[in-house]
This record gives C-alpha cells, structure tokens and sequence, in this order.
C-alpha cells in the first residue's frame, strides 16, 4: 500500500516514450559513417542506458573505443535532428497523465536535459511536468540517487510522499536510495527478472494502471 503521493517521477525513455527505433538509427548512423557494422533493434534494445556515452561505448564494441568522440559526435548529431521521428508515447501515457495532474509530475533520464526536454514537447508531454531534468542536470546518472534527491528538494517535497516510476532495476536503485515509494513497468526496456529482482514495491504491465495503484 502507497502513502499519500505528491510528486511522481518519471523515467523517459523505456516508461513514458519508446524512443529504440530513433536511439537505434542513430546509433547506426554512426556505425555507417565509420565502416563499422551495425547492429538490430534487439541488440540496442539491451544497450541502452546510463547516458549517450555509455550508450555510445556499448554500441561500438571493445575493439573500437579509440572512435569514442567521433562516434559520439555522430550519434548526437544524427539523434537530435531526428529524436521524433519514430519515437512514440507509450499506450495510456496520454491518457493517464491528465488523470493525474492533483500531484505535482517530472522526469528524470540519464539522457541529456536538453534532448529530454526536446523529445518531452514533441512528444506533446510538456504541459504535464514540473520539471524535465536528464544525467548532466546534477552532475550524477542514475543508479546514483543524488539526481533525484536533488529534484525533490528542487520542487520543494518528500522523498517519503513522492513516487519513482521506470523500467530499469537503476530507476528503482536510485529511488532506494532516496528513500522513494518505487514502481517499475514491465513493457519498457528493462530485463524483468533483474526489475523484479529489485525489488520495486509495485510491478506494473501497463501505464494506465497507475491510476488504479493511486486512486486516482
């Protein structure tokens, strides 16, 4: 059973928005550009996570780290001139949100503020959240609960009244050690044997049954 909730946090990429086939074709694009082979969806799909550059250092292998900064230049590059194009709001997102708006609501990615917020408004979230925050915001990336004890503080609440939402065993690491109310989904990009193995104090399959868990 929840306490009361004042603030939910949500995690983007993988909670709110699958943006895989964008990460992917960027990534790809990199790949191209240096003669390196590219990879599936579903071999993207396990590599991302922690941020562009850990992202970036996944995708090209260990035989190829001395491209680090052009691959990352190109993977930048390409992902934020296209970072909407495929991306998509997951099932009862749109729907739910506006069921929740008596509670204050932000997001906190790994991904970089400035491409949060961009993919938040063409996404047609903004509107919902007080605060759209990403890894270079606080200057620590999730598993660290620094960033998000650092947002609550910043909109003024209780980590014992506010709720962290994402799809990664990190998202409810770093709600942990905050001292945060945790749920983790199920569809996102998240091994679930490792997400329930973290133990989240709720599970859930699909976005709209938030409203059920909060009563609202």
């Amino acid at each position: 059973m929840l306490p009361a909730i004042n603030l939910i946090v949500f995690d983007l990429d993988g909670t709110l928005v699958d943006s895989l086939p964008d990460l992917a074709v960027a990534a790809n694009y990199a790949l191209r550009q240096l003669g390196l082979p590219e990879h599936p969806p579903a071999e993207h799909r396990k590599m991302i996570g922690g941020g562009e550059k850990n992202y970036v250092r996944r995708f090209l292998g260990p035989d190829h780290q001395d491209l680090f900064d052009q691959a990352l230049d190109l993977y930048l590059g390409h992902y934020s001139r296209h970072l909407g194009d495929k991306t998509r709001v997951y099932p009862g997102v749109s729907e739910t949100l506006p069921r929740l708006t008596s509670l204050k609501m932000a997001v906190l990615s790994n991904k970089r503020e400035d491409l949060c917020q961009r993919v938040v408004q063409v996404m047609g979230l903004a509107g919902f959240f007080e605060a759209v925050r990403g890894g270079d915001s606080y200057g620590a990336l999730k598993p660290s609960p620094e960033g998000l004890a650092a947002l609550i503080r910043e909109l003024g609440q209780e980590p014992s009244r506010t709720l962290m939402v994402g799809d990664k065993p990190e998202d409810i690491q770093t709600a942990q050690g905050a001292g945060v109310n945790t749920v983790g989904v199920t569809y996102g990009y998240g091994d679930v044997v490792k997400l329930t193995a973290a133990q989240p104090d709720n599970l859930l399959d699909s976005f709209s049954q938030l409203t059920d868990l909060l009563g609202s």
